[in-house]
């Protein structure tokens, strides 16, 4: 629920299309676990995103900065309770263009019984007819119409505005054309993983490896993603070379000593972390003897700048404190722990699902946490870090990206120009 927490922004221009370009090298990528699935409505891994955000795209992105840009759409109009997309002609790995149709169908799709998607629910609840499609009513969104080709309505159940554009960003809605999965049955992800992102799946070994292929766009021409069982085991293969990339996990950066903790590339993602607590709560403090800036540096041993937060004096100091943090935020996760730790006997980390720290602060059963906003009735915030995704990146190549989920961009990929 990352995109979320990200504040509705002006949208920019639909990003470039991917061109044919170099590199033609061959690259590889670790990742620490089979994927649970390669269905970008139910992906919930890093795994799993490492594959599902280069093969399938959304129909608007968020960038590393937090804009939103048009990414297959080429206009947008709004009107009363509708929003009218143009839909731009981008190719398809399996062969064709993108239409209207088929984009009208895919937003269906992960309400489906046969995905049944908790997150695309929640996403897609204002879209008229959803409720239906959810309960097998409908196989298709009545509110979603095909004006064409190239443009499709979507009429909401309140005004249409710019904010829900925020929701066609996330990656749970990424465009599948249905046909590729109704033809693959059962086996749609082995057989029929096809999408507008530029590559496609050409084998997949479970506890092995899997490979991608780039059919149009930038990038390497081939991606080999290793399995591996330990963080441990996958720096030992980039140490000797025979992995390009691996992802560093917040909470394991400190792990990492020498050469491999020099190898350490820190990549912008959308976002920032606060501390954001209630003044009047009993259980907040503050420890001024460690500054902002000396907690976020021990934390991620300089991998990740702090911001320019400082301990707010109107609160009391040296008292214990309980910080709650999504347990699936590992910046965050890392960050209570670092000044527990620091702080013990005084500080206690209780860690828990987004849906629940969200339910808690809302409800003000809680005296403070980390996170991306405010969900106080009434909080305040104080600045930490940026949100960023750390990556060990082989030093041939000069430039990285990734995605708002901190999923590694293969078309952003640049080696270095050879001497």
């Amino acid at each position: 629920m990352l995109l979320a927490l990200v504040p509705a922004l002006l949208v920019n221009q639909r990003r470039a299309p991917l061109t044919n370009a170099t590199p033609t090298e061959n690259v590889s990528e670790a990742i620490l676990s089979n994927p649970n699935t390669l269905d970008p409505a139910l992906a919930t891994t890093a795994s799993d995103w490492a594959v599902d955000s280069n093969v399938f795209q959304p129909l608007f992105q968020v960038g590393s900065l937090g804009g939103l840009s048009k990414n297959l759409v080429d206009k947008v109009t709004f009107f009363g309770h509708t929003v009218t997309l143009t839909i731009a002609p981008t190719p398809i790995t399996g062969g064709g263009h993108l239409t209207a149709t088929m984009v009208a169908a895919s937003l269906a799709r992960p309400l489906w019984s046969e995905v049944k998607s908790p997150l695309a629910q929640a996403l897609l609840s204002s879209v008229v007819g959803s409720k239906r499609v959810m309960a097998g009513k409908a196989r298709y969104l009545s509110g979603v119409g095909v004006v064409n080709a190239s443009t499709l309505t979507i009429r909401l159940k309140h005004s249409a505005r710019k904010n829900f554009l925020k929701t066609l960003a996330n990656p749970a809605l990424s465009i599948v054309p249905v046909q590729d999965m109704q033809r693959g049955g059962a086996n749609w992800q082995w057989m029929n993983l096809y999408g507008t992102g530029g590559y496609r799946l050409t084998n997949w070994v479970p506890n092995g490896s899997l490979t991608l292929k780039r059919v149009h766009g930038r990038g390497p021409t081939v991606i080999d993603l290793p399995v591996f069982s330990s963080l441990k085991a996958a720096t030992l293969a980039f140490r000797n070379g025979s992995v390009d990339f691996v992802p560093i996990n917040a909470t394991k950066v400190t792990m990492l000593r020498g050469a491999l903790s020099r190898a350490v590339r820190s990549l912008t993602m959308p976002g920032n972390l606060y501390l954001v607590y209630r003044s009047h709560a009993p259980a907040v403090s503050t420890y001024p003897h460690l500054s902002i800036r000396q907690w976020v540096e021990k934390s991620f041993r300089g991998h990740i700048a702090p911001s320019s937060g400082h301990w707010p004096s109107a609160l009391p100091s040296g008292r214990p404190m309980t910080i709650y943090v999504n347990q699936n935020l590992p910046e965050a996760v890392q960050l209570a722990d670092t000044l527990a730790h620091r702080e013990a006997g005084r500080v206690t980390v209780r860690r828990v699902s987004l849906s629940t720290l969200k339910r808690l602060a809302r409800h003000n059963q809680i005296p403070a946490y980390i996170g991306q906003a405010n969900l106080f009735r009434s909080g305040t915030l104080v600045p930490l870090a940026p949100m960023r995704a750390l990556w060990l990146i082989n030093p041939l190549y000069r430039h990285a990206e990734v995605y708002a989920n901190g999923s590694l961009n293969w078309h952003s990929l640049t080696r270095r120009a050879s001497k």
